[in-house]
């Protein structure tokens, strides 16, 4: 590391944000998924009256609705995440060439 370690910038805690952003939507749309089928495949047996085929294909619809706006709220978050890592990562080598007398 340059200077002897004494200027560096970790993002590794950053990184780790868009992570588990990114994982929790495909846990959550995977367990509607699942749901949902279940509750069709219940349908289709007979064991559910058909009625509630209609109240779920509602219920499908607001929740993809919803579910991209968080989409687009977590690509948002991301998006802001990377950017403070680019500002870190130049900040960082802005003030290693400082102290190395450069500009």
């Amino acid at each position: 590391m340059p200077n002897g370690d004494l200027i560096h910038f970790r993002s590794e805690n950053l990184e780790t944000i868009q992570t588990q952003t990114t994982g929790q939507q495909e846990r959550y749309i995977g367990i509607w998924d699942n749901v949902r089928t279940q509750l069709l495949g219940l349908i289709e047996a007979g064991q559910v009256d058909a009625q509630v085929g209609g109240v779920l294909e509602e219920r499908d619809q607001i929740f993809r609705r919803e579910a991209t706006g968080f989409d687009d709220s977590v690509i948002a978050q991301n998006t802001a995440v990377r950017n403070v890592q680019n500002i870190g990562v130049e900040g960082g080598a802005a003030m290693v060439r400082a102290a190395r007398g450069g500009a």
